[in-house]
């Protein structure tokens, strides 16, 4: 994408209106990382929404709220009670990257690599989007298809709010890589709910290994009502085949992406128990 003009503008309600003036010939501007997987070379105006102020993370009752144009070093960095983000954020890409890109930019459109939209369909997350008014999707509905869709009448993500753990509730992630700045082969995120060691409700996602990221229902029913152990685990990973077509990369046979994807998720699942263990306020 060839980068021809550009407009600063004052407030939300404006940007939107540059937005829907300037249809496909504009386009919202951040942190600029995704522009490099832009392959396309028609000319476009950039929207610079750095100064509307959309960069924060604070908490709200139940959950973090966290601005759109937050750099996911500021996830990284931040430090705060029932709080889990910074787990994955440290992992997503090199330094330098981070410091640029942000958590919207991450989810307004997503690639098959990205990392966050997984995190944020194991934590039930909110986004909130400005139309000429806010409205706000869970994570289960704002994923279910391509995100970039909703943005195409000049809506703008404003922030995305992540619930925080409460007592006995615990999270866990990982990802495959080949290198620290290469994309994932493998990304699972997990949150249980645990009441004593039983698991009373699990939530597991998964990503890059799959044609787009996804909730893996049958890993889910297959925790729920059963003992937090490593048996277990391996069970309910077992499942992840039903869920989605694993698919082969990077030199890997589909059969031995799922066999990855399995071993992660049982990895994301004692992250998360051993999370939910240790949290008892």
């Amino acid at each position: 994408m060839k980068l021809c003009e550009f407009i600063r503008p004052a407030s939300l309600a404006a940007a939107r209106d540059n937005l829907r003036e300037l249809g496909p010939k504009g386009m919202i501007l951040a942190g600029g990382t995704a522009l490099h997987f832009m392959q396309d070379h028609t000319p476009v105006t950039a929207v610079d929404i750095t100064r509307l102020g959309l960069s924060f993370i604070k908490p709200e009752g139940d959950f973090y709220n966290i601005g759109a144009a937050t750099p996911l070093a500021d996830i990284q960095r931040y430090r705060a009670p029932r709080w889990a983000m910074h787990e994955i954020c440290r992992r997503i890409s090199t330094h330098q990257i981070r410091n640029m890109s942000t958590i919207g930019g991450n989810i307004c459109r997503v690639f098959p690599w990205a990392d966050l939209p997984v995190v944020l369909l194991a934590m039930d997350a909110r986004m909130a989007i400005y139309s000429g008014k806010e409205q706000e999707f869970g994570a289960d509905e704002y994923f279910a298809s391509q995100p970039a869709k909703r943005f195409l009448d000049g809506n703008i993500l404003t922030s995305v709010k992540v619930p925080a753990l409460k007592a006995h509730h615990g999270f866990g992630s990982m990802k495959v890589v080949r290198t620290q700045a290469s994309f994932a082969l493998v990304t699972v995120a997990a949150r249980l709910e645990l009441a004593g060691n039983v698991i009373q409700a699990a939530r597991v996602a998964a990503g890059s290994a799959i044609p787009f990221p996804r909730r893996l229902p049958s890993v889910e029913a297959a925790l729920v009502g059963r003992e937090a152990v490593a048996a277990v685990f391996q069970e309910a990973a077992a499942q992840a085949g039903r869920d989605a077509p694993w698919r082969g990369r990077e030199g890997m046979s589909p059969e031995y992406s799922r066999h990855l994807a399995e071993v992660t998720i049982q990895d994301a699942l004692e992250r998360a128990a051993t999370f939910a263990r240790g949290r008892t306020e």
